[in-house]
């Protein structure tokens, strides 16, 4: 499985639009290995503060070992920045996967390669269809 998510804000005054409406990248639907919505420019209280763009994405490879249970192994990178040529983080991972019949379970264990943005090792859970 790929997946890329690329979206951007289109304005003359970046600062009046509201956080809202910026980006923010990190956690178990964006770039696993960094935490949610942590991924971002920040301001001078290091707070994340969302970017102009988003650059996301991810390779994910599945394997079936019994029936309705699966493990994975992945690659994400991405970020929230103001600049499309600003530095990208990365993190790795592996994680398994139950397909129940209420949708499927995933839980994920990954490493964010870059500690500049706060990396390091992190337990991902989540349920349901991927967005």
């Amino acid at each position: 499985m790929t997946r890329f998510n690329f979206g951007g804000v289109a304005t003359n005054s970046f600062s009046d639009v509201p956080p809202s409406l910026r980006f923010f990248a990190g956690g178990d639907q964006s770039v696993r290995g960094y935490g949610y919505e942590t991924l971002s420019p920040r301001d001078a209280n290091d707070v994340s503060i969302g970017g102009r763009y988003q650059l996301v994405g991810g390779v994910e490879y599945q394997y079936e070992f019994v029936r309705n249970w699966r493990i994975a192994g992945f690659v994400d990178h991405g970020n929230a920045v103001d600049d499309v040529f600003d530095p990208l983080a990365t993190g790795v991972g592996m994680g398994i996967r139950w397909v129940s019949p209420v949708g499927p379970l995933r839980l994920d264990i990954a490493k964010g390669l870059d500690e500049e943005f706060g990396g390091g090792w992190r337990i991902h859970f989540s349920m349901g269809p991927e967005l």
